[in-house]
């Protein structure tokens, strides 16, 4: 399983800050989901991978171990599909109504402030909350095209 050179010395060492092996599998996944910039599926990143894929429950394994870490997000879409994406990169997932694409909703000063205020009354309340997630749903850009033409 070929790995860019980009980045990959940063996430061995993220990972072992972790507590995590920087295994080639574990880091061709991060490298994946770092050069895609958006969410994707386990098939997504098989397919991705090609005839260099981790075996299935492998490639569940390496994901779930990073969603523990606290370097990947899970979301689950419409269709009950898990997609996996870069917590530094988002925020949240946004699902088009229509078609079904998942695409990343970035950092934004605003919504990180947004979410603090939601974390800040949870805690108000006694509860810990372990995970936030930013889920939207609606129309994107190339179906509003579509369905004005």
């Amino acid at each position: 399983m070929a790995v860019a050179n980009t980045n990959t010395e940063n996430w061995k060492g993220r990972l072992r800050a972790r507590g995590l092996r920087a295994t080639p599998s574990t880091l061709a996944t991060l490298q994946c989901l770092e050069q895609r910039g958006q969410a994707m599926s386990h098939d997504d990143l098989t397919q991705t991978f090609g005839d260099q894929a981790p075996d299935r429950v492998t490639l569940y394994r390496i994901l779930e171990r990073l969603v523990q870490a606290g370097i990947v997000q899970r979301y689950t879409d419409s269709t009950r599909t898990q997609r996996f994406a870069l917590i530094e990169r988002v925020v949240g997932l946004f699902e088009c109504d229509n078609c079904h694409h998942v695409m990343p909703i970035e950092h934004d000063p605003a919504l990180d402030a947004a979410i603090e205020i939601v974390k800040s009354h949870l805690t108000g309340h006694g509860i810990s909350e372990r995970e936030i997630t930013l889920s939207s749903h609606g129309i994107c850009p190339d179906c509003n095209r579509t369905q004005t033409k």
